[in-house]
């Protein structure tokens, strides 16, 4: 049976309204650069320089432009200062022009007779193709195929190719490649230089830029084809292009080949950036088209061994969570501690190419279970960026380290937005949980003691001057915003206050610890970071004495003191358009002050804490809070389905697990147009993984337990899973599930519920 269905996302015939949505959905990368899906000749009237200025706005309401096509090349790392919205990823030159013209037409989607059309992304091997047929004025039938892709094994290349072949008819067709630096980001030009030239070769061309932030980007490329030629440099101020030829008639086939190599200032490997594009191109050339593929093929293969999640009896879940599985793997870059995963997955400028609380608490569990070290490096960037959230905590009046809830490359704070910025500091606590996670799903424990020591002692000395204490002597957190974006400033959001008393708790067990067994790297700590004797039980009281506004006793555990004290809302007479998000309906003032949730916040919790609380309450919480629940942010629909999976409600798990499908992939939501949901992408993972698998953390559990409830229709559902320095295969059937180690040195099966 052909599997071509069940790996490559499809769209059949062209709509000019959905291609900033096939451009996110679409979009290639291998960690290191990513592009949009954008087509390689471009779209009219949808020029790429625009210059406009965007302004701070509520990240869940603001109405982004709608350009027809919105083209993007990213490099994780390449960052410029935005005037109004702080510090921001640069959309670099695009370096995917390949042009087409006959008899004074360019081929162009919207403008040339087109029939044909077809366009896919295989997600084996991240290969964009494009087939169509170009009726040209002079009368030519052209069958046009296009494919591209952006090698994973060899990082700094992008390899194209475009197929010509005469169906009918004789002419001339002109080939135009460019490297095109008329780009602008959100708007803004960050482009201090342009240098196009040639790359000293037949067939080469290469675009120099400096960024207004003194980066340097180089990107070169030869061409190839098949039929002789003799390209003609046709340079701009700010595009490098070479012009060809060919004469043609019925029967040829025209094949034209366009390799580029990119490096920056920036990149890990010694030497000059200049030159060591120049010797991209040649090791490239020497390896051959085929082998470059093979190579990148491969690698492909291997991720996908061991990310891979296999479900059968639903194709449409199955395509959609390998789509999600492969932005996860596209979008991150293992080997480089230096950036993590932005909110778009590189897909898009909308969240400006930063990092938030998305990163530990939605993607990190996909690769603690799938590639460890890339979860390693992940924290390890929390780590590297540990004096710019020094920096926060002082800006704002305290000691320690309070992390950004919008990081770049610094730790600073970039969210321009103050009501996130100044009350959204559960993300500080955040990380700490997700460091225990890892340590406990890897055995890691070195990370504790050489890394995660630092980030605990620093984090813990925030909260403890960030916490007010009331006349009884009881420790709060005032003026809170937690998961739930809608209520900005509460008092004690059970949320935070939980994942705070958990970080100070764990600072203390790490230091004991420490004190005890290794007594030479608990004194390396404490001259390294200035512990005072005092502190330590300072952390301990703060721990025991902080507040949380439940007990074991609670039925609703509420999501925070007041909650009780907001407005009750009518949702039928505000929400009159479920296809659009609630906060469009009311004004900011009002939802301030009323009972409407942005996202899963009190679920969170328990989906965090599960062994705290008994089913009693997880239910009378869902029953509760879901009916009030807006899902304006796409990392609330997962959560819920989790919750719904854990409650053994299968009609509702599986409509949520069909809304978090839709986020992305619907044609009618156009979701990717602005870039990935990455984070929804981790959320689908863990659906499938913690909900209808029924995984028990590794937070929570030293071994792997589950409690499976498979959809209706799912015959089998099975994957992967890095286990404490193991691989396991886990497979699962509708009356029983199994749990393989690798190399069959052990077996374990049990019943599914």
């Amino acid at each position: 049976m052909n599997e071509e269905h069940l790996w490559c996302l499809k769209e059949n015939g062209y709509d000019a309204g959905l291609h900033k949505h096939y451009e996110g959905l679409f979009t290639q990368g291998n960690g290191y650069m990513h592009a949009r899906g954008s087509f390689e000749e471009g779209c009219s009237d949808a020029p790429q320089d625009e210059e406009y200025l965007r302004f701070p706005d509520n990240v869940t309401l603001e109405k982004p432009r709608h350009p027809k096509s919105k083209q993007g090349t990213f490099i994780p790392g390449i960052v410029a200062q935005h005037p109004l919205l702080k510090e921001e990823i640069v959309n670099l030159p695009y370096m995917l022009g390949l042009e087409l013209r006959s008899a004074g037409e360019s081929l162009d989607m919207d403008r040339s007779r087109i029939s044909g059309y077809s366009r896919w992304l295989d997600l084996r091997d991240g290969c964009l193709h494009r087939s169509l047929i170009w009726e040209t004025p002079g009368g030519m039938l052209l069958k046009c195929t296009f494919e591209r892709y952006i090698s994973i094994a060899d990082k700094h290349l992008c390899i194209q190719r475009i197929q010509v072949e005469v169906l009918a008819g004789e002419g001339r067709l002109e080939v135009r490649a460019t490297l095109r630096g008329d780009v602008r980001t959100n708007g803004m030009n960050h482009f201090a230089r342009i240098v196009p030239g040639a790359e000293g070769t037949a067939g080469g061309l290469s675009l120099e830029t400096l960024t207004e932030q003194g980066n340097q980007i180089f990107m070169h490329s030869v061409l190839d084809a098949t039929e002789a030629v003799t390209w003609q440099e046709e340079n701009s101020l700010v595009t490098a292009a070479h012009r060809g030829e060919f004469a043609v008639q019925t029967g040829d086939r025209l094949t034209v080949s366009k390799l580029t190599a990119v490096t920056t200032d920036r990149d890990i490997e010694e030497g000059g950036a200049d030159s060591r594009v120049l010797a991209q191109l040649s090791q490239a050339r020497e390896i051959g088209w085929d082998q470059l593929y093979e190579r990148h093929a491969a690698c492909w293969k291997s991720k996908w061994q061991e990310a891979d999640i296999i479900i059968k009896g639903d194709d449409l879940a199955q395509l959609n969570v390998r789509a999600s599985i492969y932005h996860l793997l596209r979008a991150n870059a293992p080997e480089d501690a230096r950036v993590a995963i932005c909110a778009k997955g590189y897909a898009g400028e909308a969240y400006f190419g930063r990092y938030f609380w998305d990163t530990e608490i939605n993607l990190l569990p996909f690769y603690l279970h799938t590639n460890p070290q890339a979860a390693r490096n992940l924290l390890l960037f929390r780590y590297n960026t540990l004096d710019g959230a020094r920096r926060n905590a002082q800006n704002y009046g305290y000691r320690g380290a309070r992390y950004a809830w919008e990081s770049s490359l610094s730790g600073e704070e970039q969210c321009a937005n103050w009501q996130y910025a100044d009350h959204e500091i559960h993300i500080t606590a955040d990380i700490v949980y997700a460091l225990y996670h890892y340590v406990r799903a890897t055995g890691d424990q070195d990370f504790l003691e050489h890394y995660g020591i630092d980030i605990l002692v620093e984090t813990a000395r925030y909260w403890c001057d960030r916490v007010d204490w009331n006349r009884e002597g009881v420790g709060e957190l005032l003026g809170v915003m937690g998961p739930d974006e809608y209520l900005p400033f509460t008092r004690n959001n059970a949320f935070t206050n939980r994942m705070v008393k958990f970080s100070l708790e764990q600072t203390i067990a790490c230091l004991d610890s420490l004190q005890g067994s290794k007594p030479d790297s608990h004194a390396a700590a404490v001259e390294r970071l200035g512990i005072r004797p005092e502190e330590q039980e300072l952390f301990r009281y703060t721990a025991e004495k902080l507040r949380l506004p439940y007990d074991s006793g609670t039925d609703i555990v509420p999501q925070s003191d007041d909650f009780a004290s907001y407005a009750d809302l009518d949702f039928n007479s505000i929400w009159t358009d479920r296809s659009r998000p609630f906060g469009h309906f009311i004004s900011q003032e009002r939802n301030y002050r009323s009972k409407a949730l942005k996202q899963a916040d009190v679920l969170e919790l328990m989906l965090l804490f599960p062994q705290e609380f008994s089913k009693e309450q997880l239910k009378a919480s869902y029953d509760y809070y879901e009916p009030i629940t807006t899902h304006d942010s796409s990392l609330s629909v997962a959560v819920h389905g989790i919750v719904a999976s854990w409650l053994n409600q299968p009609e509702a798990a599986a409509n949520f697990l069909q809304r978090v499908m839709a986020i992305d992939l619907s044609l009618e939501k156009k979701g990717a147009a602005e870039g990935i949901h990455i984070a929804n992408c981790g959320g689908l993972w863990q659906l499938i993984v913690y909900g209808l698998a029924g995984l028990k953390s590794a937070m929570w559990s030293k071994d792997i337990k589950l409690a499976p409830r498979l959809p209706k229709g799912w015959t089998e559902l099975s994957f992967q899973l890095a286990w404490q320095g193991e691989r396991y295969r886990i497979t699962i059937h509708p009356d029983a599930h199994e749990v393989h180690k690798l190399e069959g040195r052990s077996y374990v099966a049990g019943t599914t519920l």
